[in-house]
């Protein structure tokens, strides 16, 4: 059932995302890079594609860099922010490398990659101004459904994209149980960062979403 409904979250977010103009184009990569994060419901999905369609990738699979997490998940971030709390964290460490499965400028796995990934949107041309330019609603609303996808797999691991890979690979290999850095644990939806200037525009997405995920 997660997995039915990480799928739904994903062609309703791409239906949402005709909202907005974007720059972004086929061979256009300067996003692709190995400072991706998801759960563990991601990684799977991503993982039975490379083994039943993609099954040249799976060397990849059994190579890949361990990667640096961020010191919070999403929702922990929103708990502390929800909360009021100061973070006390310091800086998050970005790996700039190419992500290891573009191929010729393009996503090889582009049909189940994370979220994380089909978030990534901006009205100029990154690799030509050399930053993205993002809405304001584009963002709440991305940062919306990475809760949701997190609440979806509450209780699992949670952290960059190789490392979960990892994690998956060695489970399914029957190698799991090695101790791997720089994990944290999926969370559950504590509420939503809403600005108060966009909640009309979100409460009926945010409606949908619940349907889907739950709550508790």
């Amino acid at each position: 059932m997660p997995g039915q409904n990480l799928l739904k979250i994903y062609r309703l977010y791409a239906s949402w995302a005709e909202e907005f103009a974007f720059a972004c184009r086929k061979g256009c990569s300067t996003c692709c890079t190995q400072s991706v994060s998801m759960t563990m419901l991601e990684g799977e999905l991503i993982h039975d594609y490379i083994r039943s369609q993609r099954p040249e990738l799976m060397n990849i699979l059994d190579n890949l860099p361990e990667g640096s997490s961020p010191p919070k998940t999403t929702n922990q971030f929103a708990a502390a922010c929800l909360m009021e709390e100061e973070s006390d964290d310091g800086p998050v460490s970005w790996n700039m490398a190419p992500c290891v499965f573009l191929r010729d400028n393009c996503c090889s796995i582009y049909p189940v990659r994370s979220f994380m990934c089909r978030s990534f949107g901006s009205t100029v041309r990154c690799d030509m101004l050399g930053e993205a330019e993002i809405e304001p609603l584009f963002l709440t609303l991305n940062t919306a459904i990475l809760q949701c996808i997190e609440h979806l797999d509450q209780g699992r691991p949670w952290g960059n994209m190789n490392t979960i890979l990892q994690m998956v690979q060695e489970k399914r290999s029957g190698e799991w149980g090695r101790q791997i850095k720089n994990v944290r644990v999926c969370s559950p939806l504590p509420g939503f960062l809403i600005p108060p200037d966009e909640a009309d525009s979100m409460r009926g997405k945010l409606q949908i979403l619940m349907d889907i995920v739950g709550r508790g």
